[in-house]
């Protein structure tokens, strides 16, 4: 192969970068090296090329708007001058690697008073380009599309890092194909003066290969049928080396196991493989606890206790209890800021009991059953309580791809303020809150797929996940209230050196709400749990937990009828007003209304972050930009009423995730939101004199109206504006958490 031994010294001229780079540092007088630039390179990037060479730029350890602005946060670089020739090398060897086999590459220095630039010119030449690419073999092939869809192809760069990936693509077809002791080797040649190759791959695929007998050791508590069933291959079955990878997959996927290895052993003769399990188990019993804070739940603890192989087959039998809102009363004017008062302040949680089957019918699919009762609460929203049972089979569809489908009832009873059901349910009468109120069953069906390709659960860098999930109620079903709700959601994240790039966009729609537990028939409506609700945070972070989207205002009837902050013109309305709802509440304060948050049926949201190093390696900066907003229905959305809320943030890194501190600025101001307040009506012989209500009017007289409150909800025909930050730190938004965001 012409340029091989070319190649080899190349690679030899270039040394060990680590050796030199001492040689660098006990260098005083180098200069601090500005900018690296290229030119010349079209084939490849400017990015892609500084990732080859030693010398490193001076660059901003933050987004590079801080360093623009005047703060001093720079990793500063210093020219190394040994490098610089080598460095040279290193990209004709990027290039030679890559089909451009006549690459040639300079380079020139300029030093000013400041610092340094080095300069790469590049002159790629012509690339060798791949003429032809043949699969040869003297052997039978059972399956021709094994040599289809290679990653070289006719008309590509002769590049040594694509001829690796096919003979590796075809090797690893072989070996899921019964060849255990398949080879594959790569022959190519470029003739004198020529910039075109013909390839060839030759297999020898030796003989077809069968898994032989399965010999388990070190089960213990765990019976060695249960380990041979989660092996997705039985003995005598046709040998495939990703099935013997599936098979150590399966079995640390069980909590009771520690450690598994499946391997291959030599073979019998020139047909038959055998197998060796070996498995180390941890305990078979298993507690856990753990307590947390955040703003959003106050203190929160948590407790678990497993028996991970119930009554044997490696069954998983799990009991959880699950406590938030600890000592919010007394904290949620300083800690818990963000838990509510009253009601939600209550203690929430949660008590489940979960069995977990891993086999069922095949390796790859398992089956989990959960019943749970639990109390939850939405801050100044709703109370719910619940008493359920989750059952769910999931099937592995390889590369960490799940699907699962399930049923989940559950009888459920809401707590809200009368405005509540009223916004929610256009149920404004007590007799039609009532129904709400009392317990009503919630029983949909679930279709869930999900993917999760990150390098880390608590802290990713790399990879990708996404989710998909759909629900479906009706009264054949066993629910009360029958909708169709469709989320999704997609992560990403990518790192260039200590700096990881991380964003996610996510949705969902919910339509065909409906409650049928009326004598009329059915009402057009959705069920607060299955509302969209934004905001906190892990979401929109320059709002507080669910106060972005749809809200409604209360104020009560006293206020309406008092005098405003600072106003002599009389009371805010008339009691005639306020029975036909023409009363005008814009003159209250902010502080006269409870804002009610009541969800709706879209929800968008999108996030972007920069995550970087700061003084320690324990210690993340952040700034990130979130995008998003809840509309009621699908006829009111619109784009021009997204939210952008841009923040910044600390992370400490922990053993049990980050420590987390996001700062948010909410640009926007007021929103003219609907106010709803109780009803009036005449007073009536029988009623209580003390129930009549007293107004003080204009000139310091009063007087007895013959009004009495009613606990009927009525909306006013006019809203009123609400929520203008006054000041710029009445813009932010703090939130404290254990997490990343996502």
């Amino acid at each position: 192969m012409r340029g091989a031994a070319r190649l080899a010294v190349l690679v030899a001229l270039l040394g060990s970068p680590w050796l030199t780079a001492a040689e660098g540092r006990a260098q005083t007088d180098r200069p601090e090296l500005l900018d690296v630039r290229f030119d010349g390179n079209d084939a490849f990037e400017d990015r892609a090329l500084r990732g080859v060479i030693v010398n490193r730029r001076t660059e901003c350890r933050l987004p590079s708007v801080f360093c623009a602005i005047g703060f001093d946060l720079k990793a500063r670089s210093f020219l190394r001058p040994r490098e610089v020739a080598r460095d040279a090398l290193r990209l004709q060897v990027y290039y030679w690697e890559r089909g451009y086999r006549e690459a040639r590459v300079d380079t020139a220095v300029a030093v000013g008073p400041s610092g340094a630039t080095l300069s790469f010119s590049v002159d790629e030449g012509r690339p060798v380009t791949v003429d032809s690419v043949e699969v040869f073999s003297f052997d039978e092939i059972p399956d021709p599309t094994l040599f289809d869809d290679l990653p070289l192809r006719r008309g590509d760069p002769l590049s040594a890092i694509l001829l690796e990936a096919t003979r590796d693509t075809l090797q690893s077809r072989l070996l899921n194909s019964g060849f255990a002791f398949a080879d594959v080797l790569v022959n190519y040649e470029v003739p004198r003066d020529s910039y075109r190759s013909q390839v060839l791959f030759d297999v020898a695929t030796g003989p077809r290969t069968r898994f032989g007998a399965i010999t388990v050791s070190g089960a213990e508590e765990l019976d060695t049928t249960s380990v041979r069933r989660l092996l997705p291959f039985r003995e005598g079955q046709l040998y495939r080396a990703s099935q013997v990878r599936e098979g150590q997959r399966n079995l640390y996927g069980l909590e009771l196991i520690q450690s598994a290895r499946v391997e291959p052993l030599a073979a019998v003769g020139d047909t038959v493989i055998p197998v060796q399990v070996n498995i180390s188990e941890g305990q078979v019993h298993r507690v856990r606890g753990g307590f947390g804070w955040s703003t959003a739940e106050c203190l929160t603890a948590e407790a678990r206790w497993a028996s991970r192989n119930f009554q044997g087959g490696a069954r998983r039998l799990t009991v959880r209890a699950r406590l938030s809102n600890i000592l919010a009363p007394s904290l949620e004017r300083t800690a818990c800021t963000q838990v509510g008062g009253g009601e939600f302040a209550e203690l929430s949680g949660l008590l489940s009991v979960e069995l977990f089957q891993p086999f069922l019918f095949s390796s790859r699919n398992s089956f989990s059953a959960n019943a749970f009762l639990e109390r939850q609460s939405v801050r100044n929203a709703f109370i719910r309580r619940a008493i359920g049972l989750d059952l769910a089979f999931s099937r592995d569809l390889g590369r960490r791809l799940f699907f699962t489908f399930g049923w989940r009832p559950a009888l459920t009873d809401l707590a809200a303020a009368d405005v509540f059901f009223c916004s929610s349910f256009a149920a404004c009468l007590p007799e039609d809150i009532d129904i709400f109120e009392g317990a009503n069953w919630l029983s949909p069906l679930a279709l869930t797929f999900a993917q999760d390709l990150r390098n880390s659960i608590l802290n990713p860098s790399q990879g990708w996940a996404w989710l998909l999930d759909l629900e479906h109620a009706r009264t054949y079903t066993g629910s009360d209230f029958e909708y169709d709700r469709l989320f999704g959601e997609v992560s990403a994240y990518r790192s260039r050196g200590s700096t990881v790039f991380a964003g996610r966009i996510g949705g969902g729609v919910e339509g065909s709400g409906r409650f049928a537990n009326v004598e009329e028939g059915q009402l057009r409506v959705v069920h607060p749990q299955k509302r969209f609700f934004s905001g906190g945070a892990n979401s929109v972070r320059g709002f507080a937990e669910n106060r972005l989207g749809p809200q409604v205002l209360f104020t009560g009837v006293a206020n309406l009828l008092g005098y405003a902050e600072s106003d002599a013109l009389g009371p805010v309305c008339t009691p005639e007003a306020v029975v036909d709802a023409t009363c005008d509440p814009a003159r209250l304060a902010d502080e006269a209304f409870l804002s009610q948050p009541v969800g709706g049926t879209v929800r968008f949201e999108a996030n972007a972050e920069v995550r970087f190093p700061i003084l320690a390696a324990s210690l993340q900066g952040v700034s990130f930009v979130d995008v998003g907003q809840v509309w009621a229905n699908r006829r009111e959305v619109r784009l021009d009423e997204l939210e952008v809320t841009p923040g910044l943030g600390v992370r400490y890194l922990t053993p049990i995730g980050p420590l987390r501190i996001d700062v948010a600025y909410r640009f926007g101001g007021d929103r003219v939101l609907p106010v709803a307040t109780t009803g009036l009506r005449e007073f009536e012989l029988g009623d209580d004199p003390d129930d009549r209500i007293v107004v003080d009017w204009a000139g310091g007289s009063t007087r007895t109206l013959e009004w009495v409150r009613t606990t009927d909800v009525s909306f006013l025909s006019r809203g009123a504006a609400f929520g203008d930050p006054d000041g710029f730190f009445s813009h932010l938004q703090l939130h404290i958490s254990i997490g990343q965001a996502f």
